[in-house]
């Protein structure tokens, strides 16, 4: 059984990629803003398989705040918290605006605010 749009933007905003990767459209366009824009399928493979071997050297924290969910638009609204293996904390907030088409994710826009300096600097 196919999980619900909710499901894959929720596994996805907190880290666990694997999940979405089969419901990923194959010209999926990803806009982390103000950083870069991911377009293909592939392209957005590989930046979480990256992203995710970021995030095994550390312990990563998410937390959701809040999720909007119009069935085809999904917002989710959090904060991470990163831990290194230093022990510097570095807290980020995030919104990400899912947008899927025929069951697969089409459009992905995330917006990431680093909200401290490392605490530990």
């Amino acid at each position: 059984m196919q999980p619900t749009n909710k499901e894959i933007a929720e596994a996805f905003s907190t880290g666990h990629f694997k999940m979405a990767y089969d419901y990923l459209a194959e010209d999926m366009e990803w806009n982390i803003v103000a950083e870069t824009t991911l377009k293909g399928k592939q392209a957005v493979i590989d930046f979480c398989n990256k992203t995710a071997a970021y995030f095994a050297t550390q312990i990563t924290l998410f937390t959701v705040t809040n999720i909007i969910d119009d069935h085809d638009c999904i917002a989710i609204d959090g904060t991470a918290k990163f831990i290194s293996k230093d022990n510097k904390t570095t807290h980020i907030a995030s919104c990400d605006v899912y947008r899927f088409k025929e069951g697969k994710l089409q459009q992905l826009t995330s917006y990431c605010i680093r909200t401290n300096k490392n605490e530990n600097e």
